[in-house]
């Protein structure tokens, strides 16, 4: 009795098939390079991310980029508003009151940003006499992985709170610094 010429079709086609779907089950990917294994750890170790902010547009932006940053791996957002007191002053001096409602204010929108993503935020206001010292302070209490530091760089104008603050946090980072840098 000779095959059926159909049957023979079938068979070899079953086979190829097979055999692909063997091959692309069993054949191992290439590895990964070091460097890069290393970097995607380093982004998705991002558990706790201090976000500075001040009521401008690129305190704001900051948020945004943290937010994305710690969606994957649900981190936890400190929103932290800076407050320079003067030398004159001690720390625990009482604010003056359009101080704390501008602070309460710029914080309660950063937070609705975090709860649009899904995420959690802490919320402090941080007395330090420069902004770097209590940004780095805020890492150091909440053992942050990541700070993301929202500035606005401008030409021919004087550098900023943040933008003094920036270049002083790249000299002596807390942990891993992210600026993200707005252009005037």
């Amino acid at each position: 009795m000779q095959p059926h010429p159909l049957g023979v079709l079938i068979a070899i086609g079953f086979l190829v098939t097979l055999g692909a779907t063997l091959f692309w089950m069993l054949r191992l990917p290439r590895p990964l390079p070091q460097e890069v294994a290393r970097a995607v750890y380093s982004v998705e170790a991002a558990r706790v991310i201090v976000v500075p902010i001040l009521d401008l547009f690129y305190s704001e932006r900051a948020v945004e980029l943290a937010c994305r940053l710690g969606r994957q791996q649900h981190a936890t957002l400190v929103l932290a508003y800076i407050v320079e007191v003067p030398r004159l002053l001690t720390l625990d001096a009482p604010l003056p009151p359009e101080v704390n409602e501008r602070a309460q204010k710029a914080l309660e929108h950063a937070q609705r940003i975090v709860e649009r993503h899904g995420l959690k935020a802490v919320t402090e206001i941080v007395r330090a006499r420069e902004a770097d010292e209590g940004i780095r302070r805020t890492a150091r209490n909440y053992q942050a992985d990541l700070v993301v530091l929202g500035v606005q760089f401008a030409e021919n104008r004087v550098p900023g709170l943040f933008t003094r603050t920036a270049e002083s946090l790249l000299r002596r980072p807390p942990c891993e610094v992210i600026i993200d840098g707005v252009p005037a």
